[in-house]
């Protein structure tokens, strides 16, 4: 916990100060001392953590929240999120905050952190930089589809940048990773990062591993079994290798925390992840989640660590993979499921014992009985709040769940307001149905 208190006060520290800088710089008029033909630059030690901070926190904040409402891990009853439970409340406008901070605080920050660290020779920096953005690329594109990619960050080139089809971002994702993967396995004498890798602290053979687990993700949505059993194999050993970060403290709280803190009855537990629980006989999973959402909660606390992809989630990759390649259940997989189950009872704060107990009360089937829609279950628990549960219940319909209202669950989030207005690019807002739009994965 200190250390990774240190991280975070370091780093923000540092990107305190370099803000101030300038800020300080901007007000008396210029740095009379510089050299006005070559103009300073935050260091790439500034650059990362900063994109890092902004990318986990709106994974773990709208990207949770409107994900997991869809997929009734949670329920809006309040204010705005009841009518965005109601999906009334999900017109442009409610997206114009997450579509700026995922092309302004991390896309277009890590153009220019790219570009730091390859005139700089740094890669280590270079490689992680890639995985994020491949990582920050399909986080969107999977609740966007078409995105504008190619032609964005130019500036006033293109002030009205194309959309990119959805294969095509995925082509870049893909070479993005593979480029991460070969900058971090070929790299000899670059200075690597630490502390200001606010994730893995520059362990590169984590990094790597983030690499193979994101494309396993992506192999995964795409229907490329065999890919994303072979690529989640080659990712995460154990839940020590988890792509996260830990908040420090209720002074910098972690999204969910703060979220229920600030705005306590507005979101809650949902009753049909409750009556999945009762039927399963989980209680003890259910004691932990099932709590009034305020700042007591006992999972989602301040120093939640707020998992980008995890080894539960490969393990259950390897356990849908399997059984989709076989036909049924396999040993291989049944394991791997198991797997996936034991990390989600570590991760909701309960024993090696308790785990035990779930597993030998006779719940989970056998290998020979096992289904598809046994796993997606376990699934869906083990990744309470997590983002990509959407993503799972688009591709499968499991579990079976009922629209709040109107007769189909979104499949797809809407265009931000402003993109509508300002970019003419972009497909007119009459022209996207979030009810039936499906992204090209989900086709």
């Amino acid at each position: 916990m200190f250390k990774k208190n240190y991280i975070l006060s370091k780093s923000i520290l540092i990107f305190v100060i370099a803000i101030c800088f300038v800020s300080c710089e901007k007000f008396i008029g210029g740095d009379l001392n510089s050299d006005p033909n070559k103009p300073k630059v935050l260091p790439i030690s500034a650059q990362m953590p900063a994109i890092q901070l902004s990318l986990v926190d709106v994974y773990g904040g709208q990207f949770s929240r409107f994900n997991c409402m869809l997929t009734q891990h949670v329920e809006g009853v309040a204010r705005q999120c009841s009518s965005n439970n109601q999906y009334s409340g999900l017109k442009p406008f409610v997206f114009n905050s997450v579509w700026e901070i995922i092309y302004e605080k991390v896309l277009n920050e890590l153009q220019i952190a790219k570009s730091t660290a390859f005139s700089s020779g740094l890669n280590h920096y270079l490689g992680i930089l890639k995985i994020m953005e491949a990582y920050t690329l399909m986080i969107s594109t999977d609740v966007w589809d078409d995105m504008p990619y190619k032609e964005a960050f130019q500036g006033i080139d293109f002030l009205n940048p194309k959309y990119d089809s959805q294969v095509e971002i995925y082509g870049n994702i893909y070479k993005f990773l593979e480029d991460g993967i070969t900058l971090l396995e070929g790299v000899t004498g670059s200075i690597a990062p630490g502390i200001d890798d606010i994730f893995n602290e520059g362990d590169i053979s984590k990094w790597i591993k983030a690499a193979h687990a994101i494309k396993a993700r992506g192999y995964l949505h795409q229907k490329n079994y065999q890919g994303a059993m072979n690529e989640a194999l080659a990712s995460f050993e154990s839940a020590d290798d988890n792509l996260n970060y830990q908040y420090p403290n209720a002074n910098s709280g972690a999204n969910w925390y703060r979220f229920n803190r600030d705005r306590t009855g507005d979101i809650e537990f949902h009753p049909v992840m409750r009556t999945i629980m009762k039927e399963l006989d989980d209680t003890l999973r259910m004691e932990m989640l099932d709590v009034t959402f305020n700042e007591d909660h006992p999972y989602l606390v301040a120093n939640f660590n707020e998992d980008l992809i995890s080894y539960r989630e490969t393990q259950f990759i390897i356990a849908e993979a399997n059984f989709r390649l076989n036909a049924g259940g396999t040993s291989v997989g049944y394991d791997a499921m198991l797997n996936g189950i034991r990390a989600s009872f570590f991760k909701f704060g309960l024993s090696e014992v308790e785990y035990l107990s779930f597993i030998n009360s006779g719940i989970i089937p056998s290998v020979d009985n096992l289904t598809l829609e046994d796993i997606m279950i376990q699934k869906h628990i083990a990744m309470f709040l997590q983002p990509e549960s959407y993503s799972d219940y688009r591709r499968t319909g499991l579990p079976t769940l009922l629209p709040v209202s109107g007769s189909n669950i979104p499949v797809r989030w809407n265009y931000s307001a402003n993109e509508y207005q300002f970019n003419s690019s972009a497909p007119s807002a009459s022209s996207v149905d979030i009810y039936l739009d499906k992204v090209d994965w989900n086709q």
